[in-house]
């Protein structure tokens, strides 16, 4: 039995007077990686920001290792949860090298001593990403799909037994969606982590997630297996249009399309 990473408990957000959110119930298991999906304005990143604790749930309960996550000191609390938000903040005059070295700062602080281990950690993670030929490169002089992998290394590095990432494949082309999204899988697998994937495309959701979180208005409308959720009339229920479903002729997963 998988044991409980994080926990939510009727949560709900508000901006002004407007619901984002209302009553989210989750309980997220450690190894296993969960895929949001839903229309657009459905509460999908503003619930992975309560999760990061970026910003706070108007009410309900959230705990991480079976402890409030309010309780969580800062740099205790980036050593469990890696989050990349959908818009990367402004990295001005900082190298793919230095960009992925901060995410070493929750294990030694401002005035820490960076070791050969940080660096050993840095250096997997840029190698993992395939960013070896870009290390020395400035960020922002790098391609959206490029700047993307950089910040995907700086949370390899940070080692977090959480990842949350709001879009990583939005700028990427195909074959470094596949090669991202394959890179998290495996990670998640190999070493035991959670993460939570943002995600427009369902049928990248359900090719590398374990299981499929979908909402709708603030709400969750399903949750299930790939299998579950890729239904006709589930999907229906889920994005409001027609769809249908057919087997991968090659993986036989089930692969989605409009009608």
């Amino acid at each position: 039995m998988l044991s409980t990473f994080l926990t939510l408990s009727d949560i709900d957000y508000s901006a002004g007077p407007k619901p984002i959110l209302s009553g989210i119930d989750l309980t997220l298991a450690r190894g296993r990686i969960y895929g949001l999906v839903g229309p657009n304005g459905s509460g999908k990143s503003t619930l992975l920001k309560i999760v990061a604790r970026q910003i706070a749930p108007k009410s309900g309960a959230i705990e991480v290792e079976g402890k409030p996550a309010a309780e969580w000191a800062n740099r205790a609390f980036a050593r469990e949860v890696a989050y990349m938000p959908q818009f990367t903040p402004a990295t001005d005059g900082m190298t793919v090298r230095e960009l992925v070295a901060l995410g070493r700062f929750p294990w030694h602080g401002t005035l820490g001593r960076f070791t050969k281990s940080d660096r050993e950690m840095v250096e997997d993670a840029i190698a993992r990403t395939d960013l070896e030929d870009f290390a020395d490169r400035l960020v922002a002089n790098m391609s959206g799909g490029e700047r993307q992998r950089a910040w995907i290394a700086m949370m390899l590095a940070q080692n977090a037994r959480c990842l949350l990432l709001d879009e990583p494949t939005s700028a990427l082309d195909l074959a470094h969606q596949a090669s991202v999204l394959s890179l998290v899988q495996e990670l998640s697998h190999e070493r035991g982590l959670t993460v939570v994937i943002v995600l427009h495309d369902i049928n990248l959701a359900a090719r590398y997630c374990d299981e499929i979180i979908a909402l709708n208005r603030g709400k969750i409308t399903a949750q299930g297996t790939p299998a579950e959720i890729m239904q006709t009339e589930m999907l229906q229920t889920i994005f409001g249009v027609g769809m249908g479903v057919f087997p991968h002729p090659v993986r036989n997963e089930p692969v989605s399309y409009l009608l």
